[in-house]
């Protein structure tokens, strides 16, 4: 029963769902100030997270260093997302300019220097990715080393 209804659901979702873009244009003026604020402020404390438990880790296990290692790697990513978004700017001045056009599923335009870091930038998957694998890698062994000790205060309690 649940499971029809699950699928009910999913099919419902199918077929009355409205298109969702992967760019979202951020309102006025402040709302790219904003955003990138909080780029900022996701950069500083990621690094302050990764300063503290280098300079005094709780424990030299496989868990925390998997937890450092996908903090790099989010904060490898945030940076990408600023200079994305500082790339942005100054490239869409540069290709409104130039008389580029989409042709089928081909940009067509100049091709420079800003261009191209622009889409290499565009590739943040290569980092998100690992730093998620590595986050959830840190999350299972954590659960592990909890449920260990759980079952040891339980034997002892017995």
């Amino acid at each position: 029963m649940k499971r029809d209804a699950f699928l009910l659901g999913c099919l419902c979702q199918l077929c009355w769902s409205a298109p969702a873009w992967a760019v979202q244009s951020h309102g006025e003026a402040e709302g790219p100030v904003v955003h990138l604020m909080a780029h900022l402020l996701l950069f500083v404390a990621l690094l302050l997270l990764l300063i503290v438990l280098h300079t005094r880790p709780p424990d030299n296990g496989l868990s925390w260093k998997a937890l450092k290692l996908s903090l790099v790697f989010f904060i490898l990513w945030d940076l990408d997302h600023l200079f994305i978004h500082w790339f942005a700017g100054h490239m869409f001045a540069d290709v409104r300019g130039s008389g580029a056009s989409l042709v089928g599923d081909y940009f067509v335009g100049t091709r420079t220097l800003l261009n191209l870091l622009y889409y290499l930038g565009r590739f943040d998957h290569l980092l998100c990715v690992p730093a998620l694998w590595f986050f959830t890698s840190a999350l299972r062994d954590f659960s592990k080393v909890i449920e260990k000790r759980r079952q040891t205060k339980v034997g002892q309690l017995l």
